[in-house]
């Protein structure tokens, strides 16, 4: 199963608030070429482990009533468990991100409250992209 790392949760974000706006952009997703999906989200994070040519990214677009339910590979989930938490060993750490460390409500003026709850609001739609991607 393919993971990412060095994700850039509110840049990607930003970019599906975008893209989902984009006739054009979705159009790609939804038709283009994988070069093409590729190309669009290389700059927001890395595979893990694998390189790009080795992927295959498949985009879903949620629907008002329809519930996509995304299970996770089980040979992740018991690799992470082993990482983490190991039968023998205290394991690997195991971090939030960044963008969970910080109140987006904070800000000495209106317009810094606002550019926070921006930036936690399209790192929360980062992450629901790519919990989608686990």
């Amino acid at each position: 199963m393919a993971k990412f790392e060095n994700v850039q949760f509110e840049a990607l974000g930003e970019f599906i608030q975008r893209m989902i706006k984009d006739p054009a952009a979705i159009e790609t997703f939804k038709t283009g070429s994988q070069d093409e999906i590729k190309n669009l989200l290389r700059g927001f994070m890395s595979p893990r482990g694998k390189t790009w040519d080795e992927i295959t990214i498949v985009p879903h677009f949620d629907e008002e009533n329809v519930v996509n339910i995304s299970f996770p590979f089980t040979g992740d989930v018991e690799e992470t468990v082993r990482e983490i938490a190991p039968e023998v060993g205290e394991g690997v750490d195991y971090p939030f991100p960044d963008h969970y460390k910080f109140d987006p409500n904070t800000g000495a003026t209106p317009e810094e409250k606002k550019a926070n709850r921006l930036r936690g609001y399209r790192s929360r739609i980062g992450d629901y992209v790519m919990s989608r991607c686990k």
